[in-house]
C-alpha cells in the first residue's frame, strides 16, 4: 500500500482496567498515538432484536506498525469509533497493520 493510502485520521485507545477501592473493575481507554490509516468495508449485515433494527458493520483498517496493538483496542476517527477484533502483520515484514474492526453504534 502506497502513503497516501493512509488518509483518515485515526488516535488509537488502548484498553485500561481501573479497580475502584470496593474491587469494582472498569474498562476505560486511553489515547496510545496517533496516525493515519485506510478504511475497507468488509461486510455488513442487520437484523431484528425483539422490536430493534441492529446493524453491523466489520471494517478492514490498514496502518503503519504500531508496537504492541491488540485486539480489544479502539480506533477512533471524528465520531466513529471501531472496535479492533484482530491484529495481524498480512505480508510478515512489519510494514503495515491489518485490523478487523466493528464500527460501534453511536
Amino acid at each position: 500500500m502506497r502513503a497516501g493510502d493512509y488518509r483518515l485520521p485515526i488516535v488509537l485507545q488502548r484498553p485500561v482496567e481501573v479497580r475502584a477501592a470496593s474491587g469494582e473493575v472498569t474498562l476505560t481507554f486511553e489515547t496510545a498515538g496517533t496516525g493515519f490509516a485506510a478504511l475497507r468495508l468488509k461486510s455488513q449485515a442487520e437484523r431484528f432484536d425483539g422490536e430493534r433494527l441492529l446493524s453491523r458493520k466489520l471494517w478492514e483498517i490498514r496502518l503503519r506498525p504500531f508496537s504492541s496493538m491488540t485486539g480489544g483496542w479502539r480506533i477512533v476517527s471524528g465520531t466513529r469509533v471501531f472496535r479492533v477484533l484482530s491484529v495481524s502483520d498480512p505480508d510478515g515484514r512489519g510494514r503495515e497493520l491489518l485490523c478487523d474492526a466493528e464500527e460501534e453504534s453511536p
